[in-house]
């Protein structure tokens, strides 16, 4: 019972015949264990180094309290084990400062047809969560916004379908395509919200990361982006992205009810900071009916500017979770 403390069976054997007793010499031990007296000796003078027993005179040993003892035992080895963790640390981080492995570089990828390759490769190895950051511009056209299409062209989806789960941050604005495309992806189980975004990146099992150059979208300048799997650097990149996420603002798809559907679809759009012309392009309606709308929510949640609504309508959603 005593190993994880370093105490051998053996040893714990003989304390269990000696600690009854007042004093025992080796042989008597032994009789008693039905062992050969020079094992029972090097026991003794184990258990002698642990602190359990003393030679009180020579060949008359004695146990020891057994509790103070086995305290003292604990707290070395979790002394010893602190000290061992701290060194492992250490090691890791001179083993990282050291590493030329391929697999810590940075990899640059020019050109629109190595960065979808890359995207799509480290998307289809997620095993746990892809995380992103999104805002246009974007490397290639969106794909027409139907499940169809998003289950052959886009691998974020392809994830969804194996149970991966998706996190994503977007910057605020879209036109309707776009919107349309979001939809979907949330019906699908994404969790998506907005907020001023200050890159594009993806992260797959905080392991990986995908950084395009946002440069790189001037005109007249070549499609750039990195990938990169240190261990450091997407560490970084995930808490960057995990403090936009707290701070960022729940896309709302549900909870609101009304007659008109175009109405439901009116709190996702705000949520996401689309603009009037984009909500109107959107529901089918002229913007006039947008901001009438808009309007008709303000007096009903009894607030007097957009910033206001904004932040009722977070609040509404989720007192209704």
């Amino acid at each position: 019972m005593l190993q994880p403390l370093g105490i051998s069976a053996e040893a714990e054997a003989v304390y269990v015949l000696l600690a009854p007793l007042d004093s025992a010499t080796p042989g008597e031990l032994a009789d008693l264990a039905t062992r050969d007296e020079q094992q029972t000796i090097k026991r003794l003078e184990e258990l002698r180094d642990l602190g359990l027993a003393a030679e009180v005179v020579r060949g008359l040993w004695q146990a020891l309290p057994l509790l103070g003892v086995t305290s003292a035992l604990r707290t070395q080895r979790l002394t010893e084990i602190e000290t061992a963790a701290v060194a492992a640390e250490s090691l890791q981080s001179h083993l990282l400062q050291a590493s030329e492995s391929h697999a810590d570089n940075i990899k640059i990828l020019v050109g629109r047809d190595s960065i979808l390759a890359a995207r799509k490769e480290i998307c289809n190895a997620a095993k746990r969560e892809i995380c992103a950051f999104d805002k246009p511009p974007y490397v290639q056209g969106r794909p027409n916004a139907n499940p169809d299409n998003l289950s052959e062209e886009a691998p974020e989806w392809q994830a969804l379908d194996r149970g991966v789960a998706l996190r994503a941050v977007y910057h605020p604005g879209f036109d309707s395509d776009r919107l349309s495309e979001l939809a979907l992806f949330a019906a699908k189980g994404e969790k998506s919200r907005t907020a001023p975004v200050p890159m594009k990146v993806v992260l797959v099992d905080s392991q990986v990361a995908l950084i395009p150059s946002m440069r790189s979208y001037s005109p007249g300048h070549e499609l750039r982006a990195s990938i990169t799997r240190h261990p450091m650097l997407v560490e970084a990149l995930q808490w960057l992205f995990e403090s936009v996420w707290d701070t960022s603002v729940p896309i709302v798809t549900s909870g609101y009810s009304e007659s008109d559907p175009r109405r439901k679809m009116l709190i996702s759009l705000l949520m996401t900071g689309a603009t009037d012309n984009a909500i109107a392009t959107q529901l089918g309606v002229n913007v006039r009916s947008v901001r009438r709308w808009i309007s008709e929510l303000m007096d009903e949640l009894g607030v007097g500017t957009r910033l206001q609504l904004g932040a009722a309508l977070v609040r509404r959603e989720v007192l209704q979770r």
